[in-house]
């Protein structure tokens, strides 16, 4: 039956011809598309996407892919990016704090530990040129050099891993300038800066495809200044 009604009439002499279209209220059943959309949103593995991100921006680039194709390679959709990160910055901020627990945080944990000066940073050195099947270099060191393209939360989270790291060189120091094995004259502060300048020089080598043997043994020597002279 046509939806369309129409009505003919005479009026002084004209033939009048009306015509509406009239909808009848029935109750449809949902399509499969409504029902789709009505229904729970498919659920996303937050720390996987985070670790595939993580995976992505350390070996492609911080900007190497569109949004679409960025969630192609995390494995989510675009709605799912902006629903569960809100967005990249928040996807982003997930795959540091993914990198902090892997890379970071274990370094730190070695420069934690009772052992002497020297040794302490040659085992650091060594964990961090190693070949564990990892990408080269170093995604917070690429985060830095690119801080004024990141979105405020990953800036945020970046300075937070910033100040985290600089903390643990600094008691690092202290402790072996309270055993005599670290020159006393030297602020903390300062030696904290210059570890993290010579790891993030280190690292940036590394990427560069630098001999792991010749990084290792620059990086080494360039431990003597903060020595203590005997």
């Amino acid at each position: 039956m046509s939806p369309f009604r129409t009505v003919r009439y005479e009026y002084e002499g004209y033939i009048v011809v009306v015509k509406w279209y009239c909808t009848l209220w029935t109750e449809m059943p949902d399509t499969p598309k409504t029902a789709a959309h009505r229904g729970r949103p498919k659920s996303i593995d937050r720390n996987a996407a985070a670790r595939k991100a993580m995976t992505h921006y350390w070996t492609a680039g911080l900007h190497a892919a569109s949004v679409n194709e960025l969630c192609r390679r995390v494995g989510i959709s675009k709605p799912g990016l902006y629903r569960e990160f809100g967005g990249e910055d928040g996807l982003m901020d997930a795959a540091l704090e993914c990198y902090r627990g892997q890379a970071v945080l274990p370094l730190l944990a070695l420069m934690a530990e009772d052992r002497p000066f020297v040794e302490t940073f040659d085992r650091c050195l060594a964990a961090m040129t190693q070949d564990d099947k990892r990408p080269p270099g170093c995604l917070f060191t690429r985060m830095r050099l690119d801080r004024g393209h990141l979105g405020p939360q990953t800036r945020d989270r970046l300075e937070s891993v910033e100040h985290e790291r600089l903390r643990a060189f600094e008691v690092f120091f202290v402790r072996a300038r309270d055993r005599n094995e670290a020159a006393s004259h030297i602020c903390p502060a300062f030696a904290a800066e210059y570890v993290d300048a010579q790891l993030t020089l280190l690292l940036t080598r590394m990427v560069m495809g630098d001999p792991a043997a010749a990084v290792e043994e620059t990086a080494r020597l360039s431990l003597e200044p903060l020595r203590a002279t005997k």
